[in-house]
C-alpha cells in the first residue's frame, strides 16, 4: 500500500510545483548530470531494516525528496520524509548529506558523502537506551491526519507508519469521529499503538485531549455551553478514559474568543483542577508558541495552589499538512510498572502521574526517598533529609540539569563540557510542603529535535511537611484574578440557550473564585485549604455539594475529622472517637431551611441527598443557600445554588 496518497487541490498543486522547480523531484534527464542514491536503514544491533525520519540535501542546500506517493515528504523542521526500511532519490552529483533517526532513543545518522554516480549506502542506526526495557513507554496525546487544509489523504495506517518511524509507542490521533472505533486501530502493532479519539475544542474555555473514550462527545466545537467539566464526566463515563488540557496558552487577549490563539487559551483549567476532572496538562506542545517548547508558568502555578497535574505532551501536529512538524517531536514518556505496552495501563499510568515529557532527553531514573514521580512523600514535621538520584540519557549533549521544588530551582548541575549522559545523587532539607522534580536543558546541536533547544521535565513527587497543603499565595491571588476575568468574559460575551445556562457557569466560576480567594487570603469564606488534597487523612475537614447550581436535588459530600487513618478510606474500627456532627442547610438570612443530620459519626468520609425541600416538606424557592457542617469543634460552609 502507497503512503498517503496527495490530495487534489490547487495548494497542494502549487507547492508540489515549486519543489519540482527546485529539482526535489526532478527526473534525470531535467538536471546537468545526476545519480540516484539508494539508502537502507537497519538497526545497528539486529541488522533488520527499520523505519525512520530522514533528509537529503544536495550541494546546494536545497532538500531532495522521494517521489510523491512513494513516500511521506514535509517541508517543516528543516525538510524531512519518512522511509519504511529504505528510499531512492534522485541527487546532482556532488557533495551530499544523509540525515536518518528514529526517535530519541537511537543516536542520529549524519553523513556528508561525495556522489560522483549510482551509489547504495547502508545507514546503521545505534539504540544507545532501551527505555522499555525499563518500563517507559513513548507517546503523543495529539496528533491530527485528516486537519482541515491539508494536502495528503491519510489514515490510521499512515499514523501507524510515522509513528514507528519516530519510535512511538502510542499515537492518539484527535480527528473527531475519523475512523473512530473506541478503541485501538486495527493499524496498531505490538510495538506502535494508535487510537483514534477526539479534541474538543470549546472557544471559551479550552481544547482539551480526550483519550479512551468509548464513543465520541458532541459537539466538537462548543462555545459557552457545555462547561468542561460536562464534557469531563462524560469522559470519565468511559473507563480509563483520560480528558487533558491542550496546548494551554495563557499569554494572549483574555477577552479574544473569536480567532486563535484567544479561542485556545485554557480558560477553564483552574476551575476543574479544583474537583480533580482534567487528568493531566500537556506542558509540550507545539502549539504553546509564546513561550517556545513548554508552558511552565501556568502548570507551576497551578501545582503550586496545590493540584496534582501530571505533565503531558501533545504535538498538535497537522501531519496531513505539508508544513507540519513531526508527530511525537515532543512526546510524554509513561512508565508502566511490571508490564508490557497496553494502552489502558499506559493511560492509567499517565493519569498517576508516572510521566515525563521531552523532545530529546531521557530522564531515565528519578527518585525521591525512593519515590517516583506521581509518588506521593509524608513527612511528621520539617527539618527531614530528602536524598534523591537522577539519570539523564541524550543522543546528542546537554548543558543543565535542575532540581526544581515548587517552581524554583533549588541544586543546578551545569555541564561543562555538555555531556550525553549523567547521573548524580543529592540531599534535600525538607522544611515545608513541596512538590520536586527535575529538569533538563540543553542547546539544540542537531537536526533530529523539533523546537529551538533541548528540554526535559518529570512530573513532580509530592512532598507533605504535616499533612499540609502546598500553597503560593501569590499563585493563587492570580487565579482569582484569572477567574474574575472569566466571570466577566462570560457576562459580556456569553451566548445561551437556556436562562438556567448562565446562572450554572456563573455558580460554578463564582465557587471556584472563593476557593482561590480561601488560599490567597485565608479561610474567610469557610473552605478548608490548609490539608493536603493528596494526603488522605480525615482532618481534611470539607464539605462540597454536587451538582451546583441545581433545580431539584444534590449530593453533599463531607468528611468528620479525626486521627485515624483508616477512617479515610472508609474504614471505621470500633472504639473510635465520635464527634456530634451537625449539618444543616440555611437561607441567606440565617434561618434554617432543613436539618439533615445532629447525631454522633465517627471520622470518616460520608454522602447525605438534600432534595431541595425544607423542614416542612416545602419546595425551596431559588436562590442561594448553605450547608453549614460543625463537627469536633470545626466549622465549614458550602454556598449552593437552586435554580428553578
Amino acid at each position: 500500500m502507497m503512503m498517503g496518497l496527495p490530495r487534489a487541490t490547487a495548494l497542494g498543486i502549487a507547492i508540489l510545483a515549486s519543489l519540482m522547480l527546485l529539482g526535489s523531484f526532478a527526473p534525470r534527464a531535467c538536471a546537468a548530470v545526476t545519480a540516484v542514491l539508494q539508502c537502507s536503514i537497519v538497526d545497528a544491533a539486529q541488522g533488520a531494516a527499520m523505519p525512520a525520519r530522514c533528509r537529503v540535501i544536495d550541494g546546494t542546500g536545497s532538500n531532495r525528496y522521494p517521489p510523491p506517493g512513494v513516500s511521506l515528504y514535509h517541508t517543516a523542521a528543516g525538510g524531512y520524509f519518512y522511509a519504511s526500511g529504505s528510499f531512492s532519490v534522485v541527487v546532482p552529483v556532488g557533495s551530499v548529506v544523509v540525515h536518518a533517526a528514529h526517535g530519541f532513543e537511537y543516536r542520529e545518522f549524519v553523513d556528508t558523502m561525495s556522489v560522483q554516480g549510482d551509489t547504495a549506502i547502508v545507514v546503521s542506526l545505534e539504540r544507545f537506551v532501551a527505555m522499555d526495557g525499563l518500563g517507559w513507554y513513548g507517546g503523543d496525546s495529539h496528533v491530527h491526519i485528516n486537519h482541515a487544509g491539508g494536502y495528503y489523504v491519510l489514515d490510521p495506517e499512515d499514523a501507524c507508519r510515522m509513528g514507528r518511524a519516530e519510535g512511538l509507542s502510542v499515537v492518539n490521533c484527535l480527528d473527531n469521529a475519523y475512523h473512530f472505533l473506541g478503541a485501538p486501530d486495527p493499524s496498531s502493532t505490538p510495538d506502535c499503538i494508535v487510537y483514534m479519539a477526539e479534541e474538543m475544542r470549546s472557544s471559551s474555555y479550552g481544547h482539551v485531549d480526550l483519550l479512551g473514550i468509548s464513543s465520541v462527545i458532541e459537539p466538537f466545537s462548543p462555545a459557552w455551553w457545555p462547561l468542561l467539566s460536562d464534557v469531563a464526566d462524560s469522559v470519565h463515563g468511559s473507563p480509563g478514559a483520560l480528558i487533558i488540557s491542550a496546548h494551554p496558552v495563557p499569554s494572549y487577549d483574555f477577552f479574544e474568543v473569536e480567532t486563535w490563539p484567544g479561542s485556545g487559551i485554557a480558560r477553564e483549567l483552574p476551575v476543574d483542577c479544583i474537583t480533580g476532572r482534567i487528568d493531566a496538562m500537556d506542558v509540550l506542545s507545539y502549539s504553546n508558541c509564546v513561550s517556545g517548547n513548554a508552558e511552565l508558568d501556568l502548570w507551576y502555578r497551578l501545582l503550586n495552589c496545590g493540584f496534582r497535574l501530571p505533565a503531558s505532551a501533545g504535538t498538535d501536529a497537522a501531519v496531513n499538512r505539508l508544513d507540519s512538524n513531526p508527530p511525537g517531536g515532543f512526546r510524554v514518556y509513561v512508565r508502566v510498572p511490571g508490564g508490557a505496552l497496553e494502552y489502558g495501563a499506559w493511560l492509567e499510568n499517565l493519569a498517576a502521574g508516572r510521566s515525563f515529557i521531552t523532545n530529546g532527553p531521557l530522564i531515565t531514573h528519578f527518585e525521591i526517598n525512593g519515590h517516583s514521580p506521581g509518588d506521593s512523600c509524608r513527612f511528621a514535621q520539617p527539618g527531614a533529609l530528602l536524598a534523591g538520584t537522577v539519570s539523564v540519557r541524550c543522543a546528542s549533549p546537554f548543558d543543565l540539569v535542575e532540581i526544581v521544588a515548587n517552581g524554583a530551582p533549588v541544586l543546578t548541575f551545569p555541564l561543562q563540557p555538555a555531556r550525553s549522559a549523567f547521573d548524580t545523587s543529592f540531599t534535600l532539607p525538607i522544611t515545608e510542603s513541596l512538590w520536586i522534580a527535575a529538569r533538563v536543558h540543553g542547546v539544540k546541536r542537531s537536526w533530529m529535535p523539533v523546537g529551538s533547544y533541548l528540554f526535559a521535565h518529570t512530573s513532580p513527587v509530592y512532598c507533605a511537611v504535616a499533612g499540609r497543603r502546598i500553597v503560593n499565595r501569590d499563585d493563587a491571588a492570580y487565579f482569582v484574578q484569572w477567574i474574575e476575568n472569566l466571570e466577566a468574559l462570560v457576562q459580556m460575551k456569553g451566548e445561551w440557550t437556556d436562562p438556567a445556562q448562565p446562572l450554572r457557569v456563573l455558580g460554578d466560576f463564582a465557587a471556584a473564585r472563593e476557593y482561590y480567594e480561601a488560599l490567597a487570603f485565608g479561610n474567610a469564606t469557610g473552605i478548608d485549604t490548609s490539608a493536603d488534597p493528596a494526603v488522605d487523612a480525615p482532618g481534611a475537614f470539607r464539605c462540597e455539594n454536587a451538582p451546583n447550581p441545581f433545580e431539584g436535588a444534590t449530593s453533599i459530600d463531607f468528611v468528620v475529622p479525626g486521627p485515624s487513618e483508616s477512617a479515610a478510606a472508609g474504614f471505621r474500627p470500633a472504639g473510635e472517637p465520635r464527634y456530634h456532627v451537625s449539618l444543616a442547610v440555611y437561607d441567606v438570612s440565617g434561618r434554617v431551611v432543613r436539618r439533615l443530620i445532629e447525631e454522633p459519626r465517627a471520622p470518616g468520609r460520608y454522602r447525605i441527598a438534600w432534595d431541595g425541600k425544607d423542614g416542612g416538606g416545602r419546595r425551596a424557592a431559588s436562590g442561594v443557600y448553605f450547608a453549614r457542617l460543625s463537627a469536633g469543634g470545626s466549622t465549614v460552609c458550602r454556598k449552593m445554588l437552586i435554580m428553578r
